[in-house]
């Protein structure tokens, strides 16, 4: 039986589809669409960077649920998500709709999936945007426990077949921006009838990405196209895996007429990074910071970690990792295969959260690789700065739910002004961060 709750939730999620799709028709924008595991909000962010010169252009902003794509769409804020907030909203949404003209370009739409059921899976976002291109950055295990059941063994094609909706609702005249090193994309390709743009390090494609280089300071990717070579340099350190979003926003904005040469340029100029994603601070003790604690899942953190090695050189190398979550029964096997990375990439390991005690820990143990496993933050905090070292370089990487490791982040700053430049800002986090532990 529907409760008055989810009754009213449903009400509130048809009324902001039904606004969002008034207002696409209103303005009736170029919609290009950012799916994938991992990886969205970067390629999104890029393809925007890019595309700003040439169009105004609207992003949805890392908001890629059933109410952030819609809300986004209709211009409309959210300070929290308390019930006065949600009653201002559903005024708000008429007035848009009538007096909201605002006309733009592109919408550029991240596009995130928590399970096979609406309102959370791929056909109910497609419900309130058709994109005419789309990228899908890849498939991997990420919330695999939303799509267990008993008789599900292995979950990952059922999570490629959500994914992949993305590419296969893409009209015939529409582009398709594939990873041609996604082996579940790859075996979909007959049932996509848009143009096929593939990315690819390991084998032909149109974009194919020759080489990576990484340094203290900076980024480069040599790539080709259309048996043209080009190079793409960040003045950043990345991990590896952000040539692949790179070179998907170059591939995306060349179906909108930018150059490739043009993309490069802007690019290198207008390179930001969504908080929490692979940025950089001064810490105490005169250590180095890598922060990418918005987020984690298992490639992501396997490339982070190895990014963690090569900036760290002779330096003690301190990997403060927490739980991967919504991984079900894969959790183990994926949470010992970054055990296995951490060996091979720090010098000291800070656990955080019951699943990396559970299954990292004794990994870790057996090798004989150094670590201190905590069940929370709260627990941690009391002791993290006796546990750092002069010149330690250090990666701060875990699942947001429940975590929130930016309050470690917050701690270790030299500079505490930075805190603004850390992931989750705002009155509503700083609740949320006060009433966890």
């Amino acid at each position: 039986m529907i409760s008055l709750r989810n009754m009213a939730k449903r009400l509130v999620l048809f009324y902001l589809k039904i606004g969002a799709k008034i207002q696409l028709w209103k303005v009736r924008p170029k919609i290009i669409g950012v799916g994938g595991a991992s990886g969205k909000t970067s390629t999104a962010g890029f393809i925007e960077a890019i595309l700003s010169e040439k169009y105004k252009v609207r992003a949805t902003h890392g908001k890629n649920s059933e109410t952030g794509i819609p809300l986004s769409i209709l211009g409309i804020s959210l300070q929290d998500y308390s019930y006065l907030t949600w009653f201002r909203v559903i005024l708000m949404v008429p007035l848009k709709l009538l007096f909201d003209f605002e006309k733009y370009d592109c919408l550029v739409a991240e596009m995130g999936i928590d399970g096979p059921k609406a309102p959370k899976n791929m056909e109910y976002l497609l419900g309130i945007i058709s994109p005419r291109t789309a990228v899908l950055t890849n498939i991997t295990h990420e919330h695999s426990l939303n799509f267990e059941t008993e008789e599900n063994k292995d979950v990952l094609p059922f999570i490629a077949e959500e994914e992949l909706k993305l590419l296969e609702s893409l009209p015939a005249q529409g582009k398709a921006i594939t990873n041609g090193d996604d082996l579940l994309i790859g075996r979909d390709l007959k049932n996509i009838k848009a143009e096929k743009i593939t990315v690819s390090a390991k084998k032909p494609a149109d974009f194919k990405i020759e080489e990576v280089s990484i340094s203290q300071n900076s980024f480069v990717v040599k790539f080709s196209q259309a048996g043209e070579k080009f190079t793409l340099k960040i003045n950043q350190a990345l991990p590896s895996y952000f040539a692949y979003s790179l070179i998907f926003s170059v591939a995306a904005c060349f179906t909108e007429g930018i150059s490739v040469k043009d993309s490069i340029k802007l690019l290198e100029k207008n390179f930001t990074l969504p908080a929490g994603r692979s940025s950089i601070f001064r810490g105490i003790k005169n250590t180095t910071i890598i922060d990418s604690s918005y987020n984690s899942s298992l490639e992501p953190s396997l490339g982070m970690l190895d990014l963690l090695k090569i900036l760290g050189g002779g330096k003690r190398k301190v990997a403060i990792v927490g739980d991967m979550r919504e991984l079900g029964k894969i959790s183990k096997k994926l949470h010992e295969e970054l055990a296995q990375k951490i060996i091979q990439t720090a010098d000291f390991c800070i656990l955080i959260g019951p699943q990396t005690a559970e299954f990292v820990a004794p990994f870790l143990k057996q090798n004989d690789s150094p670590f201190a496993p905590f069940k929370n933050f709260t627990e941690l905090k009391h002791r993290l700065l006796s546990m750092i070292e002069e010149k330690d370089f250090i990666l701060v990487k875990g699942s947001q739910n429940t975590l929130l490791l930016e309050r470690v982040v917050e701690l270790l700053l030299k500079d505490k002004n930075d805190v603004k430049f850390l992931a989750r800002r705002g009155e509503y986090w700083d609740r949320i961060r006060a009433s966890t532990p």
